[in-house]
This record gives structure tokens, C-alpha cells and sequence, in this order.
């Protein structure tokens, strides 16, 4: 489903924000703390910290929408992915390594925009990764102006 410009874009260095909603259907959000994009299955590895976003992760259980965005800082060039989660559990040596190298990247990107550690410090995490497996569903523009919210295909997304 998701075409490799996507991919590239998505693993580049963005902003990630992911949703849940509780079974009454109030919506939980939180940021992400890294992807991966699973080349053979097309699934997205998702990391985000259980200790920064308790109720967002709380709520993504296997069989659950979910909606993840991702977010170029310097242009506001975004997109979004719905899906469902597939599967949930602590993040592995990989997905550590990854989370704490997002988390890096994002903090020197972000103060080079002028954005404070201090105002990150409640928004960026590397502890307690917790890795959601997504099945993506579907692809939607996300950037400002006249395209956002439009359904994307794959050929056209990125």
C-alpha cells in the first residue's frame, strides 16, 4: 500500500503523531518516537514511549483504528495513515536504537527551528518504547491548503 516515496518520507526525519480513541470513542493522541516500515508485509513499526503517552498506548490494542501523521517541520509537508494495529509490545534492541536516534535528530532539528529543549521536554521520549505493528488502511494529505484531508494512493502520496 505504501509507495517507497512515502516510505522514504515517512523514515525521514518528521515529526510523528499517532491517535487512539477509548471503546466510548474519545480520542487519545500522543507522539511518536520513530517508525519503521516493514518492506515485505508493508506494516508500520510504530514507536512510541508508554510513559510520555500512557492513554494512547493504552488504547492501541490489537484489532483498533489508529491514525498516524507525519510531519516535515521545515515546510509543514504532511500526511496521514490510518489503520488498524496488529500488534503491541516493548520496543526490541532495534527499535531502542531507533527511538533514541529519532529523539536526537528531532531535539536538533526542532532547536535549530528555535523551538526550546524546554518547550520538547514534555513531548519527546525515548523511555519505555513501545512498538505498535499497523496495518496501514489508508493514505490522506495532510499538508495545509487546498489538498488536506484528500484521499492519497500510493502512486501519489509523498
Amino acid at each position: 500500500m505504501l509507495g517507497p516515496e512515502l516510505v522514504d518520507f515517512i523514515e525521514s526525519p518528521v515529526m510523528t503523531l499517532f491517535a487512539t480513541r477509548d471503546e466510548a470513542g474519545r480520542p487519545m493522541i500522543g507522539r511518536g518516537s520513530g517508525v519503521r516500515v516493514d518492506r515485505q508485509s508493508g506494516h508500520l513499526h510504530f514507536l512510541a514511549s508508554r510513559c510520555q503517552w500512557p492513554k494512547a498506548v493504552g488504547e492501541a490494542l490489537p484489532g483498533r483504528p489508529i491514525a498516524t501523521t507525519y510531519v516535515r517541520a521545515s515546510d509543514y509537508k504532511a500526511c496521514q495513515i490510518k489503520g488498524r494495529v496488529l500488534a503491541v509490545g516493548p520496543a526490541d534492541a532495534a527499535g531502542r536504537a531507533l527511538g533514541q536516534a529519532y529523539v536526537a535528530e528531532q531535539l536538533a532539528r526542532m532547536l535549530a527551528l528555535g523551538v526550546t529543549r524546554m518547550q520538547l521536554s514534555g513531548t519527546l521520549s525515548d523511555e519505555d518504547l513501545i512498538c505498535l505493528t499497523i496495518e496501514p488502511q489508508a493514505i490522506f494529505e495532510q499538508t495545509p491548503g487546498p489538498g488536506a484531508g484528500r484521499r492519497l494512493t500510493p502512486e501519489v502520496a509523498a
